[in-house]
């Protein structure tokens, strides 16, 4: 028996290939993939040779290439077009795999940061040895002789997030002077900054770090920079740039001001 004189119900074609009735009678409807021929019934008939043609169809569906765009390469098939076709769609394909894995460091690195705050002694210095790492910081707008208001931080912050990729963002802080931190308290920030999981122009520089953690309201803050420079003095330690304040746990993740936790680090010599 020749094979193009044998013929398939759509009922059978759809269960050679675990694909709906509806999805054989959709793709007839755009154009894509037609039955050869209609009984007098109106009954809808595809020939085993038109398999090969739905099996090149559903393998391009599966690797993420639209419908559209099936239809315009079937349409003008020939090798090259299809070779190129394939290319296209490894490009694509990279470029997810590469996303994907951006952003499974960026939840990498918010577990461990947000499980490092939770299980770290408040209130208690420590130094850490830390990598250079990449940032996103965009400038906060103060008014001279005004402490930073709620709302140009946010203002800064909104600026941060139109600026930054959202997905690669890890943890947002505040970046305050080191001669306006003793005076001031953190009351003054001059830059709202995000640790970024991909590359960036940008980058804190890797060295010795001087850390503490505290729990409780940013009601709180001028406290928590007291009790982090007595804690810097009682060692010894000469604290070198600028203070990152970092927001490790916040109302994102804990309504309970109690429960959020703040981070201050500076680079010391």
């Amino acid at each position: 028996m020749k094979i193009s004189s044998i013929y398939y119900s759509p009922h059978q074609v759809a269960s050679f290939y675990s694909i709906t009735r509806d999805t054989l009678l959709y793709y007839d409807k755009i154009g894509l993939f037609s039955p050869s021929k209609r009984k007098e019934n109106g009954y809808r008939c595809y020939s085993a040779n038109q398999l090969n043609e739905l099996d090149t169809i559903l393998t391009l569906r599966d690797l993420g290439v639209s419908i559209p765009a099936i239809k315009e390469a079937i349409g003008n098939l020939d090798t090259p077009s299809f070779i190129a076709l394939l290319d296209k769609e490894e490009e694509s394909l990279r470029k997810k795999i590469d996303e994907y894995s951006m952003m499974l460091r960026t939840l990498a690195a918010v577990r461990s940061s947000m499980a490092e705050a939770k299980c770290a002694e408040k209130e208690k210095l420590f130094i850490a040895k830390m990598k250079s790492w990449p940032i996103i910081r965009v400038p906060i707008r103060n008014k001279d002789g005004v402490d930073t208001s709620d709302e140009a931080w946010e203002e800064a912050y909104r600026n941060l997030i139109s600026k930054a990729d959202g997905k690669a963002i890890v943890t947002i802080g505040s970046i305050v002077r080191l001669d306006e931190a003793r005076e001031k308290h953190g009351t003054v920030c001059r830059e709202v900054y995000a640790m970024y999981s991909k590359e960036s122009e940008e980058h804190v520089p890797g060295g010795k770090y001087a850390c503490m953690f505290f729990s409780g309201s940013l009601s709180n803050l001028s406290s928590f920079y007291d009790k982090f420079f007595t804690a810097l003095d009682d060692r010894g330690l000469q604290p070198s740039g600028d203070i990152f304040e970092e927001l490790t746990v916040s109302s994102i993740v804990e309504r309970n001001e109690d429960a959020h936790i703040t981070k201050l680090m500076v680079a010391v010599l």
